[in-house]
């Protein structure tokens, strides 16, 4: 693998050579176009029934205003089903269909949020808090409820906290200045959350993402964005999920 100032340069000048040759050797699309259709189709292709989707609209709201998911008595309480097991069906078709995932009756996370700690935590004018399944997810947020946010994101390279604003459709400020994303592409299939959405980090500058990828090779191939970029994968992924 090169040497961190190669990498470094190569960054700046798009993304690196290596990462390049295999990104369009495999994809004719950067990861987070193929990502994002993805996350966006399977609420399509679920064809879910007016109910099945008013209960992921639901899930997602309480996410947001909690802080964590519904339970299945809350569930089935707001939605006026019949019984606890009409909840678990519900709940299980939108695991299958990887719009949510659960362990048990418990679900865990819904996209863009997680019960689970993540890199990626999002506070609200209010002192709500939520995390987010990666950096995209974080900002996405902020287009899905259209609500100023604060997004808190550790470096992977130096374990910093990062602090990004995001106001009006746009970031307000950022803290550093430099924060970009990098996206492995390692091969994976499955679920995104559990797959992709683990290594789709903020980091502080390209610089760290060399270093980090030269700590990590099993991950270092992958696209870079800049903060701008992100944000307009996350308006266009989570834009129109609560409409």
């Amino acid at each position: 693998m090169p040497d961190v100032e190669t990498l470094r340069k190569a960054f700046r000048a798009g993304r690196p050579p290596q990462v390049q040759a295999s990104a369009a050797a495999r994809h004719k699309e950067r990861l987070l176009d193929k990502i994002g259709e993805s996350v966006r189709g399977r609420i399509a292709e679920a064809n879910l029934d007016p109910l099945e989707d008013e209960t992921r609209k639901y899930i997602l709201r309480e996410f947001a205003a909690q802080g964590k998911p519904p339970t299945m008595t809350a569930l089935m309480k707001k939605m006026k089903l019949p019984s606890i097991d009409a909840a678990r069906r519900i709940v299980d078709r939108l695991h299958r269909a990887d719009i949510l995932t659960k362990e048990g009756e418990k679900i865990i996370s819904a996209y863009p949020f997680s019960i689970r700690v993540t890199r990626h935590r999002i506070a609200f004018r209010d002192g709500r808090e939520v995390y987010a399944l990666c950096a995209t997810d974080a900002l996405g947020v902020h287009f899905m409820l259209h609500q100023p946010i604060t997004v808190r994101s550790s470096c992977p390279a130096c374990e910093k906290e990062m602090t990004i604003v995001m106001e009006d459709g746009r970031v307000a400020s950022s803290n550093p200045a430099d924060i970009v994303q990098f996206v492995s592409s390692s091969d994976k299939c499955g679920c995104t959350a559990k797959t992709f959405c683990p290594n789709m980090n903020f980091f502080c500058s390209e610089e760290h993402v060399s270093i980090w990828r030269q700590n990590n090779p099993s991950l270092g191939e992958g696209d870079l964005y800049s903060l701008q970029e992100t944000l307009e994968y996350g308006r266009g992924i989570f834009g129109s999920f609560l409409e």
